[in-house]
């Protein structure tokens, strides 16, 4: 599966910009601009990549925390043995030795965005990340306007 590249990343997502609002909209396009960059990760001229599902998470103005299932997927040119981590969630850890390729899907709890990271198996140098970003919708109030007309309102 071929990454879109950054312009049109920016173009599929100015809409969801520009609902979530100034600020969280801009956290938008930095995380998803920042998850293009470091997706294609080389170590030793091996690209390794990496990808997510779902990429955001936006709650809603009642919701609290995001409850998904969440995909991770990674490929690489030749044989790796590696580790898949999320940050700041040591229970979530899962390795692979000598493999090419590797799927791991995992239902997760969170209300702030997570970094998801393949490691080496010594888990000391980080060869691929991504993030899942965590976008909360803006509630707009509209206060209704009264036609210049009507005087009664």
């Amino acid at each position: 599966m071929s990454r879109p590249s950054l312009p049109a990343l920016f173009s599929r997502f100015a809409s969801a910009a520009a609902k979530a609002g100034g600020l969280a909209g801009f956290a938008l396009l930095t995380a998803i601009a920042s998850g293009s960059a470091t997706a294609g990760s080389e170590v030793n001229g091996n690209p390794i990549k990496l990808e997510l599902s779902p990429r955001v998470c936006t709650l809603s103005a009642g919701d609290e925390n995001c409850d998904t299932v969440v995909t991770a997927q990674w490929h690489a040119e030749r044989e790796e043995s590696l580790c898949l981590l999320i940050v700041g969630q040591p229970q979530i850890k899962q390795c692979w030795e000598n493999h090419a390729e590797g799927l791991y899907t995992v239902r997760l709890v969170f209300n702030q965005s997570l970094l998801v990271e393949l490691r080496d198996t010594q888990l000391q140098t980080v060869l691929a990340s991504e993030a899942i970003a965590v976008i909360k919708e803006a509630i707009r109030l509209r206060r209704k306007r009264r036609q210049p007309w009507d005087i009664l309102s």
